[in-house]
């Protein structure tokens, strides 16, 4: 099966599943061709739908959506869908979709990713993953319990 419960393809490469995930030709006009297409949208924001559309993957509320991004509620839902975030924030959620990219395919059904990212850890000291994807910091220690996971050791 290669579409998923969230109706995206997950057939590709992990930069064109992080496009699809944001929102694909509404996030960027092109599948990105690298990861530096990425690093250029960030720089010039991306729009708030991309982070309803992450939110809808990752299914959670926006509520939850503007915590991970280190914002207030209030500030996320005064922007309109096509207003854009400022850099940190676009780049936060680039890295938390690509995050999402590498769990679905280590899990490959996001329900069993969300599950995985809302259980307690022992990798990763009782924390569940979920509650790390607010810094970088915690994004690395996420896709590296994520990499092992995909090497078969267990985590």
């Amino acid at each position: 099966m290669s579409t998923l419960s969230k109706g995206i393809d997950v057939k590709g490469s992990a930069n064109e599943i992080v496009w699809k995930i944001l929102g694909g030709t509404k996030f960027m006009d092109k599948e990105p061709v690298s990861g530096l297409d990425f690093l250029v949208v960030s720089a010039k924001g991306i729009s708030k739908s991309s982070v309803e559309n992450l939110a809808h993957v990752m299914d959670i509320p926006m509520k939850d959506m503007a915590a991970l991004l280190n914002l207030s509620y209030k500030t996320l839902a005064r922007k309109k869908k096509a207003d854009v975030l400022n850099t940190l924030v676009s780049s936060l959620s680039i890295e938390i979709a690509n995050t999402m990219a590498k769990g679905v395919s280590v899990f490959e059904d996001f329900d069993k990713l969300n599950r995985w990212l809302h259980k307690e850890n022992k990798a990763l000291n009782g924390q569940k993953p979920f509650d790390l994807l607010n810094t970088p910091t915690g994004i690395k220690l996420v896709n590296q319990v994520l990499g092992r996971i995909e090497d078969g050791v267990y985590s």
